[in-house]
């Protein structure tokens, strides 16, 4: 191994490493869940380093996630991200940090959500994941088909979770099934086994099929949404909304939990970590950025913060 291979492997490691201590310093009262990546680690022979991109937490409310984002704010973030999710406005918390070697590898990412599986506009969100790690890594394997194609940490990633005891093939099937990614684990078992030995799981592609081609039909059946015009319109119907930060909040301004302030078709959410615009859109115009700097500015101004 050349001194380039040997530094990149040795900075994966330390990554690794950095993650490990970070979870161990979250206080377990908050009742958080590790979701993939340390979970999927687990299942690799010692010695064996599974690259980890980010920490995915699952965290039981709004009060355990403010918190968890409080303990994790040292050392302070790049940025924040948060996200509206849902009727029920379920939140994701993104944090970010910059890595050892940024030209080369990507930033420290930690993700916070208070659902465990967020979907698509096809698929709902599901608050809890199944009981028991083995299932619950394949759903989360499984739920990556709904934002990008398959690739081969995730075929080595089901491999690996074959050597452990796989599940009743019952079970499996019902809880892809109930997690609506029957299609999405077959087509993940197909694309293993291709090139790896996964011999246990091939034998369910029967049933798995079935299965998907039932979630495909209930899928083809829903009425497709309509494209909200606005923002009020995305939050009536509970689509996601990615928020651009504006600023923080006045150090006076006791903000425990979200507060959504509505001008107009648009929306700020006023979070502990700070002040967004909540958008739908990629791009926002300058004009749409300014008014909702000077809507912030009264907004402040009349709170007397």
């Amino acid at each position: 191994m050349g001194p380039a291979a040997a530094g990149e492997l040795a900075r994966a490691r330390r990554r690794a490493l950095h993650y490990r201590d970070v979870l161990g310093r979250l206080p377990a009262e908050t009742g958080f869940t590790v979701l993939k990546g340390p979970s999927l680690a687990s299942a690799y022979p010692p010695g064996v380093l599974r690259p980890q991109g980010d920490i995915d937490l699952l965290v039981p409310d709004e009060e355990q996630l403010w918190r968890l984002v409080g303990e994790l704010s040292d050392p302070a973030p790049t940025a924040v991200w948060v996200t509206v999710l849902g009727q029920e406005r379920h939140l994701l918390v993104t944090m970010v940090w910059p890595p050892e070697e940024p030209l080369l590898d990507p930033e420290i990412r930690i993700e916070l959500c208070t659902a465990a599986l967020v979907g698509n506009a096809d698929v709902p969100i599901r608050v809890h994941p199944p009981d028991g790690p083995w299932l619950r890594n394949l759903v989360c394997l499984a739920e990556e088909r709904l934002q990008r194609p398959f690739h081969p940490r995730d075929a080595l990633d089901l491999y690996m979770l074959t050597g452990q005891d796989i599940p009743d093939a019952d079970d499996l099937v019902r809880t892809a099934a109930d997690f609506h990614l029957a299609a999405e684990v077959a087509e993940l078992v197909r694309y293993a086994a291709a090139e790896l030995p996964v011999d246990g799981l091939v034998t369910m592609l029967p049933a798995l099929d079935q299965a998907g081609d039932t979630e495909h039909e209930r899928r083809r059946s829903q009425e497709a949404p309509s494209a909200p015009a606005t923002t009020a319109d995305s939050l009536a119907s509970g689509l996601p909304l990615h928020g651009i930060r504006l600023g923080a909040l006045p150090p006076g301004a006791a903000v425990t939990r979200i507060r959504i302030h509505k001008y107009g078709d648009e929306a700020l959410l006023l979070t502990p970590v700070g002040v967004y615009l909540l958008v739908s859109e990629a791009l926002v115009s300058h004009e749409r950025h300014e008014r909702a700097h000077a809507e912030l500015a009264e907004l402040l101004k009349e709170a007397d913060w």
